[in-house]
C-alpha cells in the first residue's frame, strides 16, 4: 500500500493487488494523525489494481479500519476498474457516507478535483 499526502487533510492511497492485514496496520497511524490535526479528513482510494484480500483476517482489519474512521471522513473517493466496485461505493454513499463517489481509471484529475472541492 502506497501512502501520500496531496494537502495536509487529503490522503491518497494506492492499493495492492490484495490488501494485507499489515496494509491497515500502515494506514490508521496516518489517517489518525490527519484526523488530529484537521478533525476530519478526505481520501482518494486508486484501487486500479485491487483483487482483494489476501485473507480473511485483512477483510476484517479493512472491515474495522472503516468502522473506526468513516464518521472522521469528509470525503472519500475511490478509483476503481471495476462494476462491482463503484456498486460498492454506491452503497458505502447510501448507508455510511453521503460524500463518496467512484471513478473509473483515467478520470484521476475528476477524481482529485472532486475531493479536494
Amino acid at each position: 500500500m502506497n501512502i501520500e499526502f496531496l494537502a495536509p487533510d487529503a490522503i491518497k492511497i494506492t492499493t495492492p493487488a490484495k490488501l494485507s492485514a499489515e496494509d491497515f496496520t500502515q494506514l490508521a497511524p496516518e489517517v489518525d494523525g490527519a484526523i488530529k490535526a484537521f478533525g476530519k479528513v478526505r481520501i482518494l482510494v486508486d484501487a486500479t489494481d485491487l483483487a482483494g484480500w489476501e485473507n480473511m483476517t485483512a477483510f476484517e482489519k479493512h472491515a474495522g479500519f472503516i468502522k473506526n474512521h468513516q464518521a472522521k471522513i469528509e470525503r472519500l473517493v475511490v478509483i476503481a476498474p471495476h462494476e462491482w466496485q463503484h456498486w460498492l461505493v454506491g452503497a458505502v454513499r447510501i448507508f455510511l457516507h453521503p460524500e463518496a463517489r467512484a471513478f473509473k481509471p483515467g478520470q484521476d484529475d475528476a477524481a482529485k478535483k472532486w475531493l479536494m472541492a
